[in-house]
């Protein structure tokens, strides 16, 4: 018979894709979480992962057997957490992680009619996946696909780009053609998510036949901000539609041109952590999400 503490080192490996890793994360040593991992793949009649140079892999049964435990143990653990600072627990809340713009011009409006309790993650793409593979999230929505062996990731949305200023920058006449709006661009005011700009030399460099000639005024790391700015008039920008559709549609923001063809729209990827959809409440946001 398996023993619960085999499965919280096998829980703790397989999140981590490392025996070492995994030791660690529950406090043990490397033979002793390895001595672990032997006396459950016996009690379970075959081996759980398969061992490699750079980690191990879950074979198809550690993926099975993983499914159906990694819940009801995480859930006694937050039991376990809980008594022993004197309180006594609440009812589980689906932790979904994602940028804090995404999450409020995306996710939002979709969790508003799921009917569930949720604790919002922001982070970047990264942080978000790792704490994915190590449970801390339930849900993520992430622009990077995570790993395969974490779990498939299903495309939600995309973002489609939009350049757009205030009325008050906006030309006098609405301008025809790509050569007019790169000489018209050119020395004026840009507003930009980041100072490296990507996505804004890519668009000058691939559309406009140049390179980027902006006066960059203002670098926000935070969509929302960047496009309150350009609403207050300090520069144009590139800005996906869910950070500036409310204001086209308001006339608080004008769109220069249409740029939506000329750059790549990118997705947005909806994963859940292995065997955590076993919840009716996670699949419930899953199925909000990705509705």
């Amino acid at each position: 018979m398996a023993r619960p503490d085999w499965l919280r080192t096998f829980v703790a490996i397989y999140r981590a894709g490392s025996v070492t890793e995994g030791a660690r994360a529950r406090h043990l040593s490397q033979p002793a979480a390895s001595q672990q991992l032997t006396a459950l793949e016996r009690s379970v009649g075959e081996p759980v992962f398969v061992r490699s140079a750079s980690g191990v892999v879950p074979t198809p049964r550690g993926r099975e057997l993983y499914a159906a435990i990694a819940d009801p143990l995480d859930r006694i653990e937050g039991v376990l957490a809980g008594l022993d600072a004197g309180s006594v627990p609440l009812p589980p809340r689906v932790r979904v992680g994602a940028t804090a713009e995404c999450f409020a011009g995306v996710l939002l409006p979709r969790l508003a009619v799921a009917g569930v309790a949720v604790d919002a993650v922001f982070g970047p793409d990264a942080e978000l996946i790792d704490q994915l593979a190590t449970g801390e999230l339930d849900v993520a929505v992430t622009s990077t696909a995570p790993p395969k062996r974490l779990t498939g990731a299903l495309p939600i949305a995309e973002k489609e780009f939009k350049l757009v200023s205030a009325p008050a920058l906006a030309p006098p006449r609405r301008i025809r053609d790509l050569d007019r709006l790169g000489d018209w661009l050119t020395g004026r005011p840009w507003v930009s998510y980041s100072v490296e700009l990507p996505l804004t030399r890519r668009f000058w460099l691939d559309s406009l036949g140049r390179p980027f000639g902006g006066d960059l005024r203002l670098v926000a790391p935070d969509l929302r901000v960047v496009g309150a700015a350009v609403e207050a008039g300090m520069g144009m920008s590139l800005l996906p539609g869910f950070a500036c559709d409310a204001a086209l549609g308001s006339g608080r923001l004008v769109e220069l041109f249409p740029v939506g063809g000329l750059i790549a729209r990118e997705p947005w990827f909806l994963s859940a952590r292995p065997g955590g959809t076993a919840r009716p409440d996670v699949r419930a946001v899953v199925a909000a999400l990705g509705g």
